[in-house]
């Protein structure tokens, strides 16, 4: 999430979002909130020349960094309702749940604001993971055309975009990418001035 261009004032967009991951960090990112406020044992906690009113009055100084954004908008959505559910636990325990707009649902009906400069962000399905690639050919193309489609102005060779930029990363041992693609509505391509005959 870091690696994208997160802006605060924009939407940030979850289809296909499982247990929610993306978008917990994506609230947790956006506020402020750092992930181990919600711990309350440690292994410090345990080793001698602890001082917990230490711990205690710099955990505070970390609670007053939470910023609160006023139009703060998360979508996540997945066309399984016990994964939503799992996400919504998840973001609760996160405390974050009341950050994020939950629904069950295609991706393909996935609700887009319209404000500019939004990130979508899938983590779809893969072969390795979850089955044959041949059978994932179909999503990825529809995952194309949803964002040519609902998109505009806001197996990579299957969705049928270019990407703007590539980062590589592993997910456990497997060798990922993430890909980010600029969406415009119709073309990007700036004509050359027409250069005069020569006479």
């Amino acid at each position: 999430i870091l690696s994208t261009k997160l802006n605060l004032n924009a939407p940030f967009v979850n289809p296909m979002c499982g247990s929610g991951t993306l978008a917990i960090e994506a609230a947790l990112i956006a506020t402020n909130r750092r992930p181990g406020l919600l711990r309350s044992n440690y292994a410090f906690m345990h080793i001698m020349g602890y001082n917990s009113s230490m711990y205690e009055s710099e955990r505070k100084k970390l609670d007053t960094q939470i910023k609160h954004i006023e139009n703060l908008k998360i979508i996540a959505t997945d066309i399984s309702s016990s994964a939503i559910a799992t996400a919504k636990l998840n973001a609760a325990a996160a405390g974050v749940l009341e950050l994020i707009d939950f629904e069950v649902c295609d991706f393909e009906k996935t609700s887009i604001p319209e404000q500019a400069n939004g990130v979508i962000m899938f983590n779809p399905e893969y072969g390795e993971r979850l089955g044959d690639e041949n059978e994932l050919n179909a999503t990825y193309a529809r995952m194309g055309d949803f964002l040519k489609n609902q998109c505009k102005g806001d197996l990579a060779k299957k969705i049928r975009l270019k990407p703007s930029r590539k980062i590589e990363f592993y997910n456990a041992t497997i060798d990922c990418r993430l890909l980010e693609y600029e969406l415009y509505a119709g073309t990007k391509r700036v004509d050359k001035p027409v250069k005069p005959m020569p006479e």
